[in-house]
């Protein structure tokens, strides 16, 4: 091999080694091969790979795996470090670096497909244009006597960890969305004067219930003086409602 051609062929595996870090599918419409969902990132809505401050430099999947069946099918979920270009240091995904672990779990899909399948399709898609805004964790498919329920874990980053998650219900071979934030309204209203929470409210799925740090005017962040609220929910009309409120004192 002369060195002109051994020049273009270094060039062109260095060029797909480069393309592979931040490799893109486009899943809406029609199916992808687990084993691509497993290793490649996908197009998403509101953000792409690109040169502009907001656009990604780097795209890489954190997490991907199997998280429940309902109705002869299967569902995935793949969670994505996805790094903006205005990241001021070099850091990339999976390196280690505080860039890498900040950055892990900016993005969300689910993905569906038939149990015998090789492949699943697009279902849910999360991720904001404010790349640092959300934390996404890994779903769940949760089966009571009466439904089942799919969860989007979502969280605000910050020390309220204050809940962003979604909700739906199965109804008719569908996923119907449950509304879940009127309920904190009623939780509010009916709190003891001088009792506040100011921390994210995190219901558990399969007892339906809840609790919260109870603060008092000139509490530190990290330590609730007023006691702790154990919350009953239920879900009726697809809306989360207040079934029940005890104010556990502080001992």
């Amino acid at each position: 091999m002369n060195g002109g051609r051994l020049l273009i062929l270094v060039a062109a595996l260095l060029g797909q080694a480069a393309t592979g870090q931040n490799l893109i599918i486009k899943p809406r419409g029609r199916e992808q091969a687990i084993s691509d969902l497993r290793d490649q990132c996908m197009e998403f809505t509101e953000v792409k790979l690109g040169d502009k401050p907001g656009d990604l430099r780097e795209c890489r999947v954190t997490e991907f795996g199997e998280f429940g069946a309902v109705d002869g099918q299967t569902y995935y979920y793949a969670l994505y470090c996805l790094i903006p270009n205005y990241t001021p240091d070099e850091g990339k995904c999976n390196d280690g670096s505080f860039t890498a672990g900040y950055y892990r779990q900016r993005g969300l899909a689910v993905f569906v497909g038939d149990s015998s399948s090789a492949g699943a399709g697009l279902l849910f898609e999360r991720v904001s244009s404010d790349i640092g805004t959300f934390i996404y964790l890994k779903p769940q498919i949760i089966t009571t006597v009466d439904r089942t329920l799919l969860y989007l874990n979502v969280g605000f980053d910050g020390t309220g960890h204050y809940n962003a998650s979604e909700y739906f219900m199965r109804e008719g071979g569908a996923w119907t969305p449950v509304e879940s934030e009127e309920w904190l309204k009623d939780l509010v209203r009916r709190l003891p004067a001088g009792l506040e929470i100011w921390k994210g409210v995190w219901p558990d799925l399969q007892t339906m219930t809840a609790e919260a740090g109870l603060y008092r005017f000139g509490d530190a962040n990290c330590c609730p003086s007023g006691g702790t609220a154990r919350i009953g929910l239920a879900i009726q009309s697809r809306r989360f409602i207040l079934k029940s409120l005890v104010i556990e004192e502080t001992k």
